[in-house]
């Protein structure tokens, strides 16, 4: 008796254990958000949980909508006398939209239509669908083979007016070549694109699944014109720093000339009186060395100033740019207490401008001559590491504090006595280093000097 009792309790909890699952089973299709009804081959509907009524699928019964009614039966059928496979169809109701999914069963000769609401999903696809047309910019689709087969309106009246071509004909060959490497390679690509009197910046976007290229055009015609006229401005400003410190050279090299011209003239005038071979002879021989000193002066003062007219880029040897740049200082600053520490390396060849890059090493002597007060230790310093070239320049001198490291390169900043300086010098080396694509460092510690260093970026063979 007591095993009976065992048994029936043990199948009484299976029971419930069912019974809960069949529950939980059945209340499925009611807690689903989207619409799930059960409708028989005949087009009764058996069964519509929560969600689905008061929508068209849970009054399919009372429907007047005759189109619906038929889609839906249609679709019933097929899906019944198909291989059981479910059949999805998208479905518009009273302005709204329905993706809807017939689940057949062959053996209960039913159907279950699970039902999504994606009118407001549809209409973002439409939107993203609009937005090449809403687009100001061009928008080109490009197919393998190079025809055009769409093109928004920006993009008909800008590019394919500017390359004579049409939706449906065939691309000129310089942009069908990057449209066959974008999708060759599925890498977006790049390209500026002068059309006419106008510059594009292109970038293709390769659409490898079906076989096609977007191409996004930018008019950046006013954006390259600023750009030009603001590095013609640099370069004028470049310019007129180099005739400034051509005027200070000039200014400079007059009164070294003064000199030897004053030996010249008066030896000269003894020579016209005296009698005396011998002496008229070392009179001559001072003459001549006064002379050469003169030409010496001339010849820096042509090469300084033929250089200063020179904007063009070669080869240039740092080591002679800085050899270069003490033989212009020598004429503007005293250099006679100061030590002159060269410390060269071998090959160190750059790409550039010789006469700019001379006037961004004398800028730096000079303020380093400046900072010492014609007394102490500079440094010249060029190197050459794996490809990597540098310069620098070093002093002993002043040093300087970090609030005033923060605006040396602020146009008309300068710390000399008003009529010593413009400001402008510190301003155009940054510039003209932004222009060689080189990095400039600054090292100074108030009281123990300043260094300068100029990175220039690898020279490939």
């Amino acid at each position: 008796m007591t095993n009976e009792s065992s048994i029936i309790k043990t199948l009484e909890e299976k029971l419930k254990q069912v019974t809960k699952e069949l529950e939980e089973s059945a209340k499925f299709p009611q807690s689903n958000p989207h619409y799930v009804i059960q409708v028989s081959s005949k087009g009764e509907l058996l069964f519509a949980n929560e969600a689905s009524k008061n929508t068209v699928f849970g009054n399919l019964d009372v429907l007047k909508d005759r189109e619906i009614i038929i889609i839906f039966l249609k679709t019933m059928r097929t899906a019944l006398e198909g291989d059981g496979s479910a059949i999805s169809k998208t479905l518009m109701f009273e302005g709204r939209i329905y993706n809807a999914t017939f689940v057949p069963f062959k053996k209960e000769d039913y159907v279950i239509i699970y039902g999504v609401d994606i009118t407001e999903s549809q209409k973002e696809i439409e939107n993203l669908a609009r937005f090449p047309e809403e687009n100001p910019h061009s928008v080109i689709r490009v197919e393998d083979g190079g025809k055009i087969i769409f093109a928004n309106s920006p993009a008909k009246k800008q590019i394919l007016l500017e390359l004579n071509t049409e939706v449906g004909e065939i691309i000129p060959k310089e942009v069908n070549k990057t449209v066959t490497e974008c999708l060759e390679s599925g890498n977006f690509i790049d390209v500026n694109h002068t059309l006419g009197k106008r510059v594009y910046a292109c970038t293709f976007v390769p659409i490898k699944a079906h076989s096609y290229v977007n191409i996004y055009g930018v008019d950046i015609t006013e954006k390259i014109d600023a750009q030009d006229e603001a590095e013609k401005t640099n370069q004028e400003l470049i310019q007129a720093e180099k005739m400034a410190s051509l005027g200070v050279v000039i200014s400079g090299i007059a009164h070294e000339i003064r000199n030897p011209l004053q030996v010249i003239m008066a030896l000269s005038e003894s020579i016209v009186d005296d009698d005396d071979v011998p002496r008229i002879q070392d009179d001559a021989h001072e003459i001549v060395e006064a002379s050469k000193r003169i030409s010496e002066i001339v010849n820096d003062l042509s090469t300084h100033a033929r250089d200063a007219r020179t904007t063009g880029e070669s080869s240039v040897n740092l080591n002679n740019i800085a050899n270069k740049s003490m033989d212009i200082s020598k004429h503007t600053r005293n250099l006679k207490s100061i030590e002159v520490i060269k410390q060269y390396s071998d090959d160190v060849v750059i790409i550039g401008s010789s006469s700019e890059l001379t006037q961004v090493i004398t800028n730096f002597v000079n303020n380093a001559v400046d900072a010492m007060n014609e007394v102490g230790k500079l440094w010249l310093i060029t190197k050459l590491s794996k490809g990597i070239c540098s310069i620098s320049v070093k002093d002993n001198g002043s040093g300087m504090d970090e609030e005033t490291q923060k605006k040396i390169f602020d146009p008309f900043f300068t710390t000399k006595e008003p009529g010593k300086g413009t400001g402008l010098g510190l301003h155009v080396v940054r510039k003209i280093i932004e222009k060689h694509s080189a990095k400039l460092e600054l090292y100074s510690k108030l009281g123990e000097g300043t260094t300068f260093t100029i990175t220039f970026p690898s020279l490939k063979k």
